[in-house]
């Protein structure tokens, strides 16, 4: 190379430095700004379940103090709380506590643990932006992190928070360290990496699915390569995470009470039949896993994306095959570390793969696999017809796909927001009875509104409800079970649903108590026949202080 050229290769390095940062400062605002829509709405969407329970936990952090709930998620409402409330044991202890420090430092509300989570969002798609562009090129890097942004996955339920930021920070110092890029290793590297292994596990167990999926992929890598492996990376790989699990089991084993018996329950539970274990009586239903599987990825990742994706990798491999190898045996077009990108997914979707069932979210891991691939062949789709017609052409079907998909993809988000698994009417409902009830008292319920997914987990309030009531439940389901309540004077109120089987109940206590109606709601499906909003029984609200 002439000396002269050596500047104007700066100079052109440095351009396109400049529009790579200025690409993905626009996807980052992009992202944030999908996830900043209705960010206080209350928890009544999709998967609202989820939202409230982590909220609840945390503002239980934040009202009643680390004295009394000993740094452990805790189910309390009310004001006192009971002496000895029911905890959760079954998730890492550490998510719900830096929400809680959110949550003291925004006040106790729906938006401000989505505000952090908009924060970890665009950090965690930066990261994997940089880690796309380090194994491959800026073109891919840019556009596979303006796909995942689009993903109505990502656009609604956001990235994962601190896991999935850990768990790529993890990905792309191993891939330093391994020398799948030409950066140059450094001991920070091996810390970094280390640190974020331990603690994207101390977060969710999700995290496992990271470091299994690194440390087979680079086991793999080595035998096949017929190398020695990097030692301290070795260690790391299986120390970091073992010590982190480790630490994991022995808070949720003396939480309780080291009754090993439950933990062993609760994987079983989800490694099989999960929420589907009433219905599956001869076996695990492998048809109707995969049919689910398939459900949630057309709504997550579109069925424009899905079928992108498989034509990509039906036909695009052959065309790479034929192009000629780079000086680093990299081929252009090529899946960047294809193994490791897919590891990740398949050991989470098939280790605990009871999770799927009722959880679009267990999908999470195949978004950056997905939204590589789609970019992989919309870029493949412009080479190749490029060579077969001309540039006009090949830049023509690539809007024409890309259109499609942000469209689909826009839609999909938007039925996404669109769902409610809790009537907003029913929230309102539990938000009037919190003002009427005072803090001190509870609620007198036909229903007790405890959930029990599975003996081992027990049972606690429906977190939505939890969370808006905020007061004990009490059930009482004959007259002579209200009357004796009412006597307390504990309980302000009684609700039932103001249905025909409870009928002689309520003729009975009309003509004790004043009441009011409160009206039902009928449930929506989309024109297609998709579950839309979830409907509402009528209930009548019986005074029992007059």
């Amino acid at each position: 190379m002439a000396k002269k050229d050596i500047p104007q290769l700066i100079k052109d390095n440095q351009v396109r430095t400049k529009w790579f940062w200025l690409g993905t400062i626009l996807i980052l605002l992009l992202l944030s700004a999908i996830l900043l829509h209705d960010i206080g709405r209350p928890f009544y969407g999709l998967h609202s379940w989820a939202q409230a329970s982590g909220a609840w936990a945390a503002r239980s952090h934040v009202r009643y103090g680390l004295d009394y709930t000993k740094f452990c998620s805790t189910w309390a409402v009310g004001m006192p709380p009971v002496e000895n409330p029911d905890r959760y044991w079954d998730h890492p202890q550490l998510n719900i506590l830096i929400a809680a420090g959110s949550m003291k430092v925004f006040g106790i509300n729906e938006w401000s643990l989505r505000l952090i989570d908009i924060f970890l969002a665009a950090t965690a798609l930066l990261v994997f932006i940089l880690m796309v562009k380090d194994i491959s090129n800026d073109k891919l890097a840019l556009f596979s992190g303006f796909i995942y942004a689009a993903f109505p996955i990502t656009g609604y339920f956001s990235m994962g928070g601190w896991p999935v930021l850990l768990g790529f920070l993890a990905m792309w110092m191993y891939l330093i360290i391994a020398g799948h890029t030409s950066k140059k290793i450094k001991k920070l590297h091996y810390v970094i990496l280390a640190l974020s292994l331990f603690f994207t596990i101390q977060f969710s167990w999700v995290g496992f699915f990271f470091a299994m999926g690194i440390g087979v992929h680079y086991v793999i890598g080595c035998l096949f390569k017929k190398k020695k492996p990097n030692w301290p990376l070795l260690i790391i790989l299986a120390v970091a995470p073992l010590l982190s699990m480790v630490v994991n089991f022995t808070v949720m084993a003396a939480g309780y009470g080291w009754d090993f018996n439950k933990i062993s329950t609760l994987y079983k539970w989800r490694s099989a039949k999960g929420e589907m274990e009433g219905v599956m009586q001869h076996g695990f239903d492998w048809p109707a896993w995969f049919a689910r599987l398939w459900q949630h990825a057309v709504t997550n990742f579109t069925l424009t994306g899905l079928i992108i994706t498989i034509l990509y990798f039906a036909f695009v491999p052959l065309f790479v095959l034929s192009l000629p190898k780079d000086k680093n045996g990299k081929r252009e077009l090529q899946y960047p570390c294809f193994w490791l990108f897919f590891f990740i997914p398949f050991f989470q979707l098939f280790v605990l793969k009871g999770c799927l069932w009722q959880h679009q979210t267990w999908e999470m891991p195949l978004a950056p696999f997905l939204a590589i691939a789609v970019a992989l062949a919309i870029i493949s789709t412009g080479t190749i017809l490029k060579q077969l017609a001309n540039k006009y052409f090949a830049l023509t079907i690539q809007a024409i796909l890309l259109a499609g998909l942000l469209t689909a993809c826009f839609f999909g988000t938007k039925y996404y927001y669109d769902v409610r698994w809790q009537p907003p009417e029913k929230i309102e409902f539990f938000k009037k009875l919190n003002r009427q009830i005072p803090p001190d008292k509870a609620l007198l319920s036909f229903e007790d509104f405890i959930v029990n997914q599975n003996e081992a987990k027990g049972g606690f309030y429906r977190p939505e409800i939890a969370w808006y009531l905020d007061r004990r439940i009490t059930p009482a389901q004959s007259y002579e079970e209200v009357k004796q309540y009412a006597a307390t004077g504990e309980y302000p109120f009684y609700i039932l649903p103001a249905v025909n089987e409870l009928k002689p109940l309520i003729v009975k206590l009309t003509q004790e108590y004043p009441y009011e109606v409160v009206p039902g709601i009928n449930g929506e499906t989309t024109k297609d026949g998709k579950f839309l909003k979830a409907g509402m029984y009528p209930y009548v609200i019986f005074n029992l202080t007059k």
